[in-house]
């Protein structure tokens, strides 16, 4: 697949019930999403459909980040639900 020179390619790890927003996948296992140039972890969650207020912890290549922050080319993304329990 040839990609458009505006796009970047992102790779995204859903984790605990996050996953049920892509079909087959499993805590932790990594999938690949083109993005528009200049897209932020805000953008990716809105592609994937997943409500915002599910998404309470990012990791952009393993250092924690928040929604507006922006994504580039190549970048690891873990998405995290609220955690309960104790």
């Amino acid at each position: 697949m040839i990609m458009d020179e505006t796009n970047m390619r992102i790779v995204v790890k859903l984790f605990a019930t996050l996953v049920r927003f892509k079909d087959g996948s499993r805590a932790g296992r990594p999938f690949e999403v083109d993005l528009p140039d200049g897209s932020a972890v805000k953008d990716l969650i809105d592609l994937l459909k997943i409500p915002p207020q599910e998404t309470h912890v990012v990791f952009i290549n393993n250092i924690i980040e928040g929604p507006d922050s922006q994504l580039k080319d190549g970048d690891v993304v873990g998405l995290f639900p609220p955690v309960g329990g104790g």
